[in-house]
Formats: C-alpha cells, sequence, structure tokens
C-alpha cells in the first residue's frame, strides 16, 4: 500500500506524517483489530465486522403501600430505579462503542508508475491506533430516579 506525506493541521499545532509512520501505524491498525487482521489482504465483506457487545442490566426496587380509604382499597407505590447498574459497578461495564472512523483510509490520487496512494486517518494530532472508542453519552452512565404512583381504586 502506498501512502503520501499527511500533513495534520488542528491550531495552534502541525504535524507531518511520512509514508513510512503511516504505512507502521496502518499495520499496527489492521493487527490490532480481530475481524481486519483475519482477513489481511482481503476485500472487506459488507457487515463483516461488528461493534462489540454491551451488556447492561438495570435494578428496580418497588414498594405498594395499601389503605381502604371509603370501603375501596387504594394503593401507593413508591419506585426507585438504577438504571445501567452494571455502570455503577463498573465504569467499563454497560459502555458501548463507536467506530473511531469508518473511513480509515482516504484516496489521494495515483503515484507515477500508477499505483494509487493514501492517507492514513488521523484523531486530533494522532494518527488512528484502534477501530472503537468509548461513546460518550448519557445513555453510558448509570442513573438513578425515584417515582411515586398513587393508584385510585373507584
Amino acid at each position: 500500500m502506498n501512502f503520501v506525506s499527511n500533513r495534520v493541521i488542528v491550531t495552534p499545532d502541525t504535524i507531518t506524517y511520512t509514508p513510512a509512520q503511516q504505512a507502521a501505524a496502518w499495520d499496527a491498525f489492521i493487527n490490532q483489530d480481530p475481524y481486519l487482521s483475519k482477513h489481511r489482504g482481503e476485500y472487506a465483506q459488507r457487515n463483516g465486522a461488528f461493534l462489540p457487545m454491551v451488556f447492561r442490566a438495570d435494578l428496580s426496587i418497588s414498594q405498594d403501600i395499601s389503605r381502604r380509604l371509603g370501603g375501596n382499597a387504594n394503593s401507593l407505590q413508591v419506585r426507585f430505579d438504577i438504571l445501567n447498574f452494571t455502570n455503577l459497578l463498573s465504569s467499563d461495564w454497560g459502555v458501548s462503542q463507536g467506530f473511531v472512523t469508518t473511513r480509515p483510509l482516504t484516496f489521494v490520487g495515483v503515484d507515477a508508475s500508477g499505483a494509487p496512494t493514501y492517507r492514513l486517518a488521523n484523531v486530533g494530532l494522532n494518527l488512528i491506533s484502534r477501530s472503537f472508542q468509548k461513546n460518550v453519552s448519557t445513555f453510558d452512565v448509570w442513573r438513578m430516579q425515584l417515582g411515586v404512583r398513587y393508584m385510585f381504586n373507584w
């Protein structure tokens, strides 16, 4: 695979990666990914690679309190929920991951011999080094909620 120089500008810093640096980073990128390393030198199949599995569990505790008012039973329910309880136990659990990039290579053109040339994608000032990164959203952290419900029985 042929790489061309990659000048990365993130104000106020600038860094230039040589073709050799990009080739080494590309090789390391392939080696760290189970699907890519198994299919090195082949075309990637559509939907051939999958996002890592997320294991998430919620915890809910509720208590019903019943009273007879006017001959009818009425209930008050107090409920305490911990959503993504596994993330409360460990910050590494219950967190989804997404692709760092869906385009690790950018086609630049062809060289004098007609061979295609590429640039390796970067994240900030660094060349990509892994396939997945943790998502940062409120759905990936634990949350608590308290609820009260009054049930009328007429």
